[in-house]
């Protein structure tokens, strides 16, 4: 009898221990999943209803909206880290983020405007409708990842996770349904009031699980600023990134014909599928490393990078392995576009997610220990370096130029530094604790 309730007591405690990572963990990967079915369905539809030249703007205008997130401020991320560490500053930070960001809303619309008059978007329609419309989906995603931040740091990932999965098969059914009439205008109408609902059920499931009021007597400009300067070089580090894929995109726009942008945008959106998925295994864990360091347990952080690691490696060195094997196959007979072009851009943007799968897990434990001021430092030379070697490169090696451009950029700077830098200030910590 004492033996079984030694087993019962061991599978209880491994249970609390992780059930939790577990939970946050198979919610993220089935929403990423849905996601992925979603995105591997609707696109080829897309395409054919909105043509190559319809789909390709979408797909700019789409990638504009991932530019303008750098407006976050990075305050999201930050707002994980000190709801953890200072939980009793909750009312002043959330309140000082949320208004910041409504007022974010009636700055972004001339900023976008401004570039579509100046043809750094090109596109025949309404402009400034366009412009309100984008500015308004910025603005509800950046409110939705302030609800989600929430969750995160009463590490309860799981509950925005599965209204996330909610609102992407909405949106997906409502596309499919409207895509017919082939007009990008209505889809990204769809997306506003699909988010308008999204965001309210994320604040009513938060404020049930969290106490706390939004309202202007709680808005505090000096916790603002507080936070504006505690969250900058998580800015920095999503400026860079932005600068890397997202403004590569707006360059490329520029020198390459519909059909090849069609084409990139095809390889970009059936990447993100498994680079997402990929990644997945470490972004859940940020809320727990947090709380680790609070604990100064910096031995168990060591651990964990490394066992995560290997993992990580493991299985992107599978994904890898079929995609060399299948994978341009597996993408021509879905995106219908098999060309000499289409398939050397294919290998080197497989092996390119690859690298960048490993690179995440350093990535989020970084972020995580807010050991993230010199790495964006050091992604900013490389996307910067990435957008000068992509325009170096296009003319020469065409499409596929785009990608090896970033790859070496990449290759040469945070792939070797995030791994290395990250172990030296965790072996600095923890012989400062011995």
């Amino acid at each position: 009898m004492s033996k079984k309730l030694s087993q019962y007591s061991i599978i209880k405690n491994w249970l609390e221990e992780n059930g939790r990572y577990l939970l946050n963990l198979g919610s993220t990967f089935f929403s990423q999943g849905t996601t992925a079915i979603v995105l591997l369905l609707l696109t080829p539809v897309l395409v054919k209803n909105l043509g190559e030249s319809g789909f390709s703007i979408y797909g700019v205008l789409l990638n504009l909206v991932l530019v303008a997130s750098v407006f976050d401020f990075g305050l999201n991320t930050g707002l994980v880290h000190r709801l953890i560490q200072e939980p009793h500053h909750r009312t002043l930070l959330l309140n000082a983020v949320f208004f910041f960001y409504l007022i974010i809303l009636f700055l972004i619309f001339p900023i976008i405007y401004f570039l579509f008059r100046v043809d750094w978007v090109a596109f025949q329609g309404e402009q400034w409708i366009i412009a309100i419309i984008l500015a308004l989906i910025i603005a509800q995603n950046m409110l939705a990842m302030f609800f989600e931040a929430i969750f995160q740091s009463i590490n309860k990932v799981f509950v925005s996770k599965w209204i996330r999965v909610i609102r992407t098969m909405v949106e997906a059914i409502l596309f499919y349904w409207l895509s017919y009439k082939g007009s990008f205008e209505l889809l990204f109408l769809v997306s506003v009031g699909v988010n308008f609902v999204y965001i309210l059920f994320l604040f009513i499931f938060s404020r049930r699980m969290v106490p706390f009021s939004i309202h202007w007597k709680y808005f505090s400009s000096t916790t603002l600023r507080s936070h504006l300067s505690y969250s900058f070089w998580y800015f920095q580090s999503m400026l860079a990134t932005v600068i890397a894929y997202n403004i590569q995109i707006l360059l490329l726009n520029h020198f390459l014909s519909a059909l090849q942008m069609t084409i990139f945008l095809l390889v970009f959106r059936f990447f993100e599928v498994f680079r997402t998925g990929l990644t997945n295994f470490t972004f859940v864990l940020f809320p727990s490393i947090s709380a680790m360091q609070a604990q100064k347990d910096w031995v168990g952080i060591r651990d964990q990078f490394r066992l995560v690691l290997v993992r990580v490696m493991l299985l992107s060195a599978l994904v890898f392995a079929f995609m060399v094997w299948k994978g341009d196959e597996l993408f021509s007979w879905w995106s219908k576009y098999n060309t000499v072009e289409s398939k050397a851009l294919f290998q080197v943007y497989a092996f390119y997610v690859f690298l960048l799968a490993i690179d995440h897990v350093s990535v989020v434990f970084l972020s995580a220990l807010k050991y993230n001021r010199t790495p964006s430092i050091v992604s900013t030379i490389q996307s910067t370096a990435s957008l000068f070697l992509t325009a170096v490169l296009l003319q020469p090696l065409g499409l596929q130029g785009a990608i090896w451009g970033s790859l070496i950029a990449f290759g040469l700077t945070s792939l070797i530094f995030n791994p290395t830098y990250l172990l030296y200030r965790i072996k600095k910590e923890i012989a400062q604790n011995v």
